[in-house]
């Protein structure tokens, strides 16, 4: 029997910061995947979310200088082989 539950896809990110002038991403703060929140989904597309905050994380760490990358996952503990369904890497402190 259908079930009569839309389907909804939960989503994991980490962020990883990279130093400018060094090699590799770290990741940035302790702990692991955070979780996309589902009330943002439920009004914009993944996607969207990403951008969003990641527009947000440019003014907020405007102090950095280098590369941030949002990797989101759909499990919540990703194993080194899992592979990412979303990658974004933006520049801080363009300015």
């Amino acid at each position: 029997m259908p079930s009569t539950q839309p389907y909804w896809q939960n989503y994991w990110y980490d962020l990883r910061f990279r130093e400018r002038g060094t090699p590799s991403f770290k990741p940035l703060g302790p702990g692991g995947p955070e979780q996309v929140p589902n009330k943002s989904l439920a009004i914009q597309s993944l996607e969207e979310y990403v951008e969003a905050f990641l527009d947000q994380a440019i003014e907020d760490l405007d102090t950095l200088r280098g590369e941030l990358q949002m990797i989101v996952y759909t499990e919540a503990h990703p194993g080194p082989n899992t592979k990412p369904v979303l990658v974004r890497t933006v520049e801080l402190s363009r300015r």
